[in-house]
């Protein structure tokens, strides 16, 4: 297991025992959480929260996985 996702595992408490993910990306302060059970979205969440909670989706059929769109995605949220 990579170190993003056990960061990911712990960030997601005892959700991340109960929902396998799939994949998963952080970029500064959002994370990018595909899970096994639901593999049609990407869930992305605020990682400065104490607890997980998904704030917005994107298809992962629209999603890209790199820095630019993470940015992009960061902008768009925060306005």
């Amino acid at each position: 297991m990579t170190k993003v996702k056990k960061a990911c595992e712990s960030y997601l408490g005892n959700r991340g025992e109960t929902r396998k993910i799939k994949k998963c990306s952080k970029y500064n302060n959002l994370w990018f959480i595909v899970f096994r059970d639901y593999p049609e979205d990407v869930e992305i969440s605020f990682s400065n929260n104490s607890y997980y909670e998904c704030y917005d989706e994107i298809s992962t059929k629209d999603m890209q996985w790199n820095e630019s769109y993470y940015k992009t995605i960061e902008e768009r949220i925060s306005k």
